[in-house]
This record gives structure tokens, sequence and C-alpha cells, in this order.
């Protein structure tokens, strides 16, 4: 992961990821010359991927304070009483923030 977020970086992208009802999203931009190792970092996220233990916990926390924001609003909120009743067999009306 920081290999990866360096490389981008020190060639002139970004990256940013964000989950949605049904997908994960990743994206980054890089300089073109430097597109086809970007590739092939981010593709080995899926054929190999590793998850360190500071990782996990890194995502943990990203996730709860995610979590804790969107307590607060109001249509979150609204959203979530809808899950709640809805068929619970369904993955729709499982957890999401």
């Amino acid at each position: 992961q920081d290999e990866y977020s360096k490389f981008i970086s020190d060639h002139g992208g970004h990256t940013n990821a964000y989950t949605s009802a049904e997908n994960t999203n990743y994206q980054f931009d890089v300089n073109w010359e430097h597109l086809a190792p970007a590739l092939d970092r981010c593709a080995q996220f899926f054929i190999a991927p590793l998850i360190s233990a500071d990782g996990v916990e890194r995502e943990i926390n990203a996730v709860d304070s995610e979590h804790g924001k969107n307590l607060q609003q109001d249509g979150w909120r609204q959203l979530q009483l809808a899950k709640h009743t809805a068929n619970p067999d369904h993955p729709w009306s499982h957890f999401s923030t």
C-alpha cells in the first residue's frame, strides 16, 4: 500500500477509493509515461493482496470514523431505518456506512 501510494505521488498522481452500495471503486491518476508501472502496481492488489495488521487497523479506524460522522446525518439515519425494515436476508439490509 505505502509503496503504491508513494509511486503514484512521486510521479505526479493521486489515489482515491470509495465504496458505494454495490461496488468498491479504486481510481488513480499519474503522469502518462508512468501509467504502465502504475497499472501493474494497482493490479497487484487484486493478484496478490497483502494485508498487514497495521493496514487492517487503519481501515477499521477509517470505517469507524466515517460511521460516526454519518450517525449525525438525518438522511443517513432515514436510509438505515429503511434498511432495518427490509428483508434481513437481502444484502441491502446489511451494515453500511
